[in-house]
């Protein structure tokens, strides 16, 4: 179906036209040359007010596409974050365990050189 535009050249929208007020709203440079080319053919047949509630429209699907990208972004960015601190969280834990190992095993060798010590000598 192909959208016939008006007769009356005052209420044409031209692309060029759609892509400032595009870019008057805040829509990102990439996406303003596609959605000036798509608007092109609907926003001949709309009212002013329907255009600018369009453009409208428009211009917050970007922004919250924007944002949401901005904190998908936030989030990698986090959880890499996360990542390096759990890693060398568990680093410093095997360091941990490892020195207590070691005092481990230097207490039971005290405690068996305390004990032979410790007994009694035996008299005949």
């Amino acid at each position: 179906m192909r959208i016939r535009p008006r007769s009356d050249p005052h209420e044409r929208r031209e692309r060029a036209r759609i892509r400032l007020d595009l870019e008057r709203l805040g829509v990102a440079d990439e996406l303003r040359d596609e959605l000036s080319r798509r608007l092109e053919a609907l926003s001949n047949n709309l009212s002013e007010d329907a255009y600018d509630a369009a453009l409208a429209g428009v211009a917050l699907a970007d922004a919250l596409h924007r944002e949401g990208a901005e904190a998908q972004r936030h989030r990698a960015r986090d959880l890499g974050e996360i990542q390096r601190l759990l890693g060398a969280f568990s680093e410093e834990m095997r360091k941990l365990d490892e020195a207590l190992q070691i005092l481990s095993t230097y207490v039971q060798r005290m405690r068996s050189r305390t004990r032979v010590v410790e007994r009694p000598k035996l008299m005949h």
